[in-house]
């Protein structure tokens, strides 16, 4: 069963991904119809993404560790993912950039910290929620099914407005943690120029990291203009940051 538990009469139309089409004139829910349906749900691959992109966002804490530190890539990894305190992992890194940049970029990383702690809570929402199968018959008899994400002390508990986690929430946070990865990696260059950080590159971003961080970003933000492929190239000299394959400068696997 790929599902904890059903829920049956939810109207909410962003819950249902799925459906046979197949009309059903005695009205009758078949559960194993919903069980595997519910199994194709793209909520499974969602959940994974967003996860991936939680692991993104670590790693981007863990680059400023090395950096603000002075240890070397394999130093910091190895300190940081031992700690699995969130709270302490800010801590530590908090101190660090006192240390190195007194409180330059105080009020960015204040702000910074309280976006963080955000994304934290909603991650231990989608890693520990149980699954849903939601399921309800159309005005035409027509099975729809959707999974959602659920707190396991809503089962048996029937809210007027239960919470829960979609797919649409699922890709939000993927997006989210994206940015922040990326935004903590020109944050990095800041406090530390790497190879193609160019002296108008850090005058832009520096000011940017002197001010209070707003979420969302708004759409004319230089972030947005980072191109993603690891393998891109400088496109011009007009570009806004350096080239995508500046962002994880550390190659995944060792050299053989």
């Amino acid at each position: 069963m790929p599902t904890f538990t059903f829920l049956i009469g939810s109207t909410d139309p962003e819950v249902y991904s799925l459906t046979d089409d197949v009309e059903r004139p005695d009205g009758n829910i078949p559960l194993d119809r919903v069980i595997e349906l519910a199994g194709q749900d793209p909520i499974w691959a969602n959940r994974g993404k967003a996860i991936q992109g939680y692991a993104q966002l670590e790693y981007s804490l863990c680059r400023l560790l090395e950096f603000w530190g002075d240890m070397s890539n394999v130093t910091a990894s190895t300190v940081f993912y031992k700690i699995v305190s969130t709270s302490a992992r800010i801590s530590i890194l908090e101190k660090l950039l006192h240390r190195k940049h007194g409180s330059t970029f105080n009020l960015f990383w204040n702000s910074l910290v309280k976006e963080l702690r955000q994304i934290d809570t909603e991650r231990n929402e989608i890693v520990h929620w149980l699954s849903a199968a939601n399921s309800i018959l159309n005005d035409k008899n027509v099975l729809l099914v959707g999974v959602t994400l659920i707190p396991p002390a809503s089962v048996g508990d029937n809210q007027a407005t239960p919470l829960r986690i979609t797919s649409k929430d699922l890709n939000a946070f993927e997006k989210k943690c994206d940015e922040f990865a990326r935004l903590l990696a020109m944050f990095a260059a800041v406090c530390k120029p790497l190879e193609g950080f160019t002296p108008e590159l850090q005058s832009t971003w520096r000011g940017i990291f002197q001010q209070p961080l707003v979420y969302p970003l708004p759409a004319g933000h230089p972030l947005f203009q980072m191109p993603k492929a690891p393998d891109s190239q400088p496109q011009s000299s007009q570009a806004s940051v350096p080239p995508a394959s500046w962002w994880f400068p550390v190659p995944w696997f060792p050299a053989p």
